[in-house]
């Protein structure tokens, strides 16, 4: 769709808190530089990336990738996405625009990084903030409470430099927001045929020598995978809880360091009128937006229901909510606005204000001062967030210490019968497996995949809980005899010549509709049915009734009367798809002038989104890069 528009265009460091522990930790596994390089994917400025950001970002892109393609996501189409560096990139742009935003002085406050957790719904229960469920989200994304808050922070920041870049920079012609608008919104039909390859199996014949010679071309895939089996320990947090205790002197002094984190800053309710003219309008046009303006501020002014008068004359559109635009702090707003906005007591109109957008009315409807939060008020809060910290901190302590001792005897069992300390085993299991007793265990499962067979773990988190692991044994990849796997060789000739067959099913399908000969006896001959889809938007990737189109979304978008069928056939849903362009219906002037407003400031925020990536571009040159080539490389 990309590609359409633009030819019709013009989101674990363990903190050791005893000397003896870190000493120990330093002299037994090496320098800190080390470490970290071996945690570093890259570094822009004096900005790391870490490997556990990447595999966030990592796993992101790939889940945003398989919702759109679905079972078309094929291993060589991976390879052309090039996820890794897709993450890469987008880690870099985010490092590139939080340098940016601190070099000219933008900032998210405490109080405003507690509101954006408080209100997002995942941490909530009954449309309230839940701590135990927070800390259990966090725990389970394997991070802690400060590092989940700094990444936080850091989106935020972004955010508002991504949109004070973007907004400063969008221009709009009428013409320009028209032509996309009409083109987007008018609705297709598609004749189409699917062709399903388990419809095929049927007519397929294996002879013994095209199976041999199938296994002999494709043994890898028939590879089995790596296996491990191991021993633990675990260390859950909450089997600390009886020895994290807190004292009301530490309740005062947790507050008294935090005190910022309790402020709740002045913000004000804002309604506002617009009064659109672009920075490309003349001196007419902009002058004639200028009188329209000044006069509904005079009738404001003498009284008339402001929410009225937004909804009657606004070019925003907040105007069907009488121009409400809700509560905003200081730092949320285009400065200009900030200033005019934060001057006014509750109640007040201001004067009219010039921005890139147009003219703007502002009216206070409300002011909340900045207010601190009492101990008394916080107390709870403080209590649970402080044992929560020190339960985790001794769990990682009793896991550090366990691991140091593990590895000097090289037994962790040993140690742990010493201890008196439950051991578990695990497996065998592959990379990926859950783990009997644990689930789902991505991090124990990598970790035990990088130690050899009766090496003893370093202390992890995973989840809400620490481990020390020792592998007993390994399990090398092997490619097992044709014999032991000719099931799975013979169902995987029979699909791959399925495929053949409904794919060349559907390529004679195409030429001869295109033809307009044979196309009716074809239908018949394989049992198929033409169908029709519902009406669906050029901007729409999943036509109803076919599903996802993936890379070929920009062929059917483009699809015309005079030019009605894709150059090719279409892969959906391990299926093949013969189309052709129905019925076009087009927008109404009616429909254009009810949701042109909306539509501009959509519009708005993708061409801010472009020259956003314009300049980064040019600032990811400017800025000093590096990239870890040996840990990057690791990821296909």
């Amino acid at each position: 769709m990309l590609k359409f528009m633009r030819a019709h265009a013009t989101s674990w460091i363990i903190k050791v808190i005893i000397g003896v522990i870190i000493v120990v930790f330093v002299l037994f596994y090496g320098g800190q530089w080390y470490e970290q390089r071996q945690s570093t994917v890259a570094t822009v400025g004096h900005q790391r990336i870490t490997k556990a950001e990447f595999d966030r970002t990592y796993h992101a892109v790939l889940e945003y990738y398989t919702k759109i393609f679905g079972r078309q996501l094929s291993p060589d189409l991976l390879k052309g996405l090039d996820l890794k560096q897709q993450a890469l990139d987008q880690l870099i742009d985010a490092a590139v625009v939080n340098h940016e935003a601190q070099r000219i002085g933008l900032r998210v406050s405490e109080a405003e990084l507690i509101e954006t957790i408080r209100k997002d719904p995942n941490f909530q229960r009954g449309g309230t903030f839940n701590r135990a469920l927070y800390e259990q989200i966090v725990g389970s994304m394997g991070l802690d409470n400060e590092t989940f808050q700094a990444m936080i922070k850091r989106d935020l920041l972004n955010q508002r430099m991504a949109h004070l870049i973007g907004d400063s920079a969008v221009v709009l012609t009428e013409e320009e927001v028209k032509e996309l608008y009409f083109l987007e919104n008018e609705q297709l039909t598609l004749s189409f045929v699917n062709i399903s390859p388990t419809a095929f199996i049927r007519r397929v014949r294996i002879t013994q020598s095209e199976l041999e010679h199938y296994y002999s071309e494709h043994k890898d895939e028939f590879r089995t995978p790596p296996r491990a089996k191991v021993i633990y320990v675990s260390f859950s947090p909450d089997a600390y809880r009886t020895e994290a205790t807190v004292s009301p002197q530490e309740v005062q002094e947790y507050y008294d360091m935090h005190r910022e984190q309790y402020q709740k800053p002045e913000r004000v309710r804002v309604r506002y009128i617009l009064v659109r003219v672009g920075p490309e309008a003349g001196p007419d046009a902009v002058e004639q937006a200028k009188k329209k303006a000044e006069q509904v501020l005079a009738e404001a002014r003498r009284g008339v229901n402001f929410a009225a008068l937004a909804q009657k004359y606004s070019d925003d559109r907040s105007a069907s909510e009488g121009g409400d635009l809700g509560y905003f702090a200081r730092g949320e707003m285009e400065p200009t606005l900030e200033r005019v906005v934060f001057s006014l007591r509750k109640g007040e109109i201001g004067p009219v204000v010039r921005t890139g957008h147009g003219f703007h009315i502002v009216k206070a409807e409300d002011v909340q001062a900045e207010k601190t939060r009492s101990l008394e008020e916080v107390k709870d809060e403080i209590i649970s967030q402080v044992t929560q910290e020190r339960i985790k901190d001794l769990a990682a302590m009793h896991a550090e210490d366990a691991a140091y001792q593990a590895k000097k005897k090289r037994d962790l069992r040993a140690y742990a019968e010493e201890k008196g300390l439950l051991v578990r085993e695990a497996g065998p299991f592959k990379a990926g497996d859950t783990v009997k007793g644990l689930g789902s265990r991505e991090r124990f499962t990598s970790i035990a995949f990088t130690l050899d067979a009766g090496e003893v773990s370093s202390a992890f988190q995973d989840g809400e809980d620490f481990f020390v692991l020792q592998v007993v044994e390994k399990t090398p990849p092997q490619i097992p005899p044709l014999e032991a796997v000719k099931g799975r060789v013979r169902e995987a000739l029979a699909s791959s010549l399925a495929h053949g067959l409904a794919q060349g099913t559907a390529q004679d399908l195409l030429m001869a509709w295109k033809k307009g000969e044979g196309f009716w006896d074809l239908v018949r001959t394989n049992s198929l049915t033409v169908k029709q889809t519902g009406p669906f938007t050029r901007s729409s990737s999943s036509p109803p009734g076919i599903g996802p189109l993936g890379a070929s979304a920009d062929e059917i978008a483009a699809l015309t009367p005079q030019d009605p069928w894709p150059d090719d056939i279409i892969e959906v849903d391990d299926a093949y798809v013969v189309v052709k362009l129905g019925a076009v219906k087009e927008v109404g002037e009616k429909a254009y002038a009810q949701e042109k407003a909306a539509y501009r400031d959509q519009l708005s925020g993708r061409k801010g989104r472009e020259f956003l990536q314009g300049w980064l571009t040019a600032k990811k040159q400017e800025a000093d890069i590096e990239i870890n080539e040996e840990l990057f490389g690791q990821y296909r």
